[in-house]
């Protein structure tokens, strides 16, 4: 019996140990897999975000290249009207110095000439106000549109940056999985073994109690039933010696008989019963 409880407290030292051991292992594998799984995700999300953030700068820098264009095109539109609007005023100021100088009948035309001059120059003036106009608003637009191409090229550079170390952490949670895996693999099959073993010897450890007790209760019954005899014998025994030590019985003293009983005895005496006489009868016919 003791070498099965010192085989039971090997065996359960042995499985302690080992179940310590695969909880150890077992808490950095979940390390390293939720390790892996962060960085992969974040890789993932990362592309993602890469892609969303190259096609917002590609939109972005498609409308601030349309415009720079308009812009580049009403700077053109702006110096064609100013250019027609300085040979318009030219021409008003030599059709005033003509219109001075000449004859009643040209002046007629001439004036007819300055009052369409001045139409064209007015239309020239308003175009050049929308022109600069549609300039300071293309302006904003395009200032707006440098600013939303700046950050989006920040946020780039951020994934870009970001990418190596989560790379990196991919890799070492990766080789970390790979390497205790199989020991946690291992640590669990070795906890099963010394399990089962455990098990085993604490059958056997509970057999032999059951056997022991069996055995204890035997000798439990066997002493009660000696106690008992025992008991019985000084039962048997002290009832003997207070039968000895009990004092003998005196004999009856005989009373003096009594008129009544005289009378009585003597009338026996003369009359014999019935019975006694049919004895005498037959004694005397033999």
């Amino acid at each position: 019996m003791a070498s099965l409880e010192a085989l039971l407290k090997s065996h359960s030292l042995k499985k302690s140990a080992i179940s310590k051991s695969r909880k150890q292992v077992e808490t950095k594998l979940r390390e390293a897999i939720s390790k892996k799984r962060r960085s992969s995700s974040g890789l993932v999300a990362l592309e993602k975000k890469k892609e969303d953030l190259t096609r917002e700068k590609d939109h972005v820098m498609q409308l601030l290249n349309q415009h720079l264009s308009q812009k580049a095109s009403i700077e053109r539109l702006k110096i064609a009207a100013e250019e027609r609007l300085k040979q318009e005023e030219n021409e008003k100021d030599q059709v005033t110095q003509q219109s001075q100088y000449g004859s009643s009948d040209d002046k007629g035309t001439l004036s007819e000439r300055l009052r369409y001059i001045d139409e064209k120059i007015s239309e020239l003036h308003s175009e050049l106000k929308e022109r600069d106009s549609a300039y300071s608003r293309l302006e904003k637009e395009i200032e707006s549109g440098e600013r939303q191409k700046s950050k989006i090229e920040d946020q780039l550079r951020k994934q870009i940056h970001a990418k190596p170390s989560l790379v990196e952490q991919l890799k070492v949670s990766t080789k970390e999985e790979s390497h205790l895996r199989p020991k946690f693999e291992s640590l669990l099959k070795q906890e099963e073994q010394a399990g089962k073993a455990l098990s085993v010897v604490q059958k056997k450890v509970a057999e032999a109690a059951s056997q022991r007790r069996k055995k204890m209760a035997v000798i439990a019954a066997a002493k009660r039933k000696r106690a008992a005899a025992l008991a019985a014998r000084k039962r048997k025994a002290k009832a003997k010696a207070r039968k000895a030590k009990r004092p003998k019985k005196k004999m009856a003293v005989k009373r003096k008989p009594t008129k009544t009983s005289k009378r009585k005895i003597s009338k026996s005496r003369r009359k014999p019963s019935r019975s006694s006489k049919k004895k005498s009868k037959k004694s005397r016919r033999r």
